[in-house]
């Protein structure tokens, strides 16, 4: 396949050029304007398909460190099916699929057993995330960790493995296992509040209208994110300096969806004081963008946790990443049917989807000269594949696979969640405008976002 007229990104730079695609790999870059192309096309390529990109932009596809697939005990909201086919659609071309499955992911066969029902069920590229096995059973996280899993997940605020993630005892033993296999541990940051906190905060909002988006940051309120992240470090620290960890030897932890101005504060201080460190973060698209003001025709579309904070926080963080201070991007996708949705505030659960929403209001920032394209490649497909070890993905180089997408800028349009190919069919980012059209999506060469291509994706295993 060739891909001509287009505006190749490449280390860092837009070119006009020529991109050559052999057996799902990329083959050449040709920035210079002549007629080489023709010939490879003519003596390797046995004819194949020559598609004319119109001037538009080619970037690698988006490697998203963050969702959640759902499929098996949760079919009515998700399936592999379903959660891929969205994510091709978008442009995301591999992606970090989390444990909280039912049963959940937390012992060697129900791993495989996960693993099993996505092969040849997945448009893009999967990486297995797992729990942890009650008992922090080292014996059975060695079995697990020989089926490829990226990492493992933890969740203080309801454990998946009834363990309890406050308990220092329980951090350091997870740690120490980090860093004798040196396979980094997933943290939800977030200190449960008590009974008694709850029901204040619940007696507060008694006597007034429920502002639900408010009330939900109160009950999971900013401190109790950066409590835990200082807990997480100071029991990081301690494990290092009590065992007299070498550098190689130090754990690997990466915390998810940063929301707070404090959180982030903790980590970056603690990475300029050593940036050998092994610690990582990500932050999502609506923590960049949205705030707990925003008006829903139903609140709960934005119930998430982490809540979407404050003003504050949000342009916080937007700042910090167009400073270049974030390297990392997980949409947090988590779907749920509109009927869950539809519940009161107490019953109703936390996410959304965000495969079709990522791409289309942060590189509508781009279009807006508001974020740089290369900062946007950057956090969404070179840094995660170099963070996590991702082999031949995250960058437009020559043997690497050619996992694509070509965009557009074109008239703003609202983003409309009856459009989404997801089975939720609802978004906090409703009827925000977007300019950004995405064209064309290709995994390892095949142009994925067709109605009518057949599941090509692979389960990346790591070190493999």
């Amino acid at each position: 396949m060739i891909l001509k007229n287009a505006k190749i990104f490449s280390e860092g730079i837009i070119k006009k050029g020529v991109l050559v695609i052999l057996n799902g790999k990329i083959k050449s870059i040709l920035f210079e304007e002549n007629k080489d192309y023709l010939k490879i096309f003519n003596e390797e390529l046995n004819h194949e398909t020559i598609i004319d990109c119109e001037k538009k932009i080619i970037i690698p596809g988006i490697i998203d460190i963050h969702s959640h697939l759902r499929d098996l005990g949760q079919n009515e909201k998700e399936t592999f099916l379903t959660s891929t086919k969205a994510a091709g659609f978008s442009g995301i071309t591999t992606v970090f699929n989390m444990p909280n499955t039912e049963p959940p992911a937390i012992s060697v066969d129900q791993v495989k057993s996960w693993m099993l029902k996505a092969e040849n069920n997945i448009y893009v590229n999967v990486c297995f995330i797992s729990g942890v096995p009650k008992k922090i059973n080292f014996e059975e996280i060695l079995k697990i960790v020989e089926l490829g899993v990226i990492g493992f997940k933890i969740y203080p605020l309801g454990a998946i493995n009834e363990i309890d993630w406050t308990d220092s005892l329980n951090i350091q033993k997870l740690f120490d296992i980090s860093s004798k296999l040196q396979i980094p541990i997933f943290i939800h940051p977030d200190f449960p509040i008590t009974k008694k906190e709850k029901n204040h905060i619940f007696e507060k909002y008694q006597n007034q209208e429920i502002n639900v988006l408010k009330l939900h940051n109160d009950l999971y309120p900013p401190r109790t994110e950066a409590k835990y992240v200082n807990f997480i470090l100071e029991n990081y620290y301690k494990l290092i300096d009590d065992n007299k960890l070498a550098l190689k030897e130090y754990p690997i932890i990466h915390f998810c969806h940063i929301s707070c101005i404090d959180s982030l504060s903790l980590i970056r201080n603690t990475l300029k004081k050593n940036n050998k460190l092994k610690i990582t973060f990500e932050t999502t698209p609506h923590h960049l963008l949205l705030s707990n003001d925003i008006k829903l025709k139903n609140p709960n579309y934005g119930k998430v946790l982490p809540p979407l904070r404050d003003k504050a926080h949000s342009e916080y963080l937007f700042n910090e990443l167009i400073f270049g201070n974030i390297q990392l991007i997980g949409t947090d996708h988590a779907p749920h049917t509109k009927k869950e949705k539809d519940e009161e505030y107490s019953r109703a659960p936390s996410g959304f989807p965000g495969f079709e929403t990522y791409p289309l209001v942060l590189l509508d920032k781009v279009c807006n000269f508001e974020l740089s394209l290369d900062l946007f490649v950057k956090i969404a497909s070179e840094n995660p594949a170099k963070v996590f070890n991702i082999k031949n993905k995250g960058y437009i180089k020559e043997g690497y696979d050619a996992d694509l997408i070509i965009i557009d800028k074109i008239h703003e349009y609202p983003i409309n969640p009856n459009n989404f190919k997801t089975k939720a069919k609802f978004s906090p980012f409703e009827n925000i405008l977007s300019r950004v059209q995405i064209w064309k999506v290709f995994l390892k060469g095949y142009e994925i976002n067709q109605e009518d291509f057949n599941p090509k994706g692979e389960i990346i295993k790591r070190n493999e």
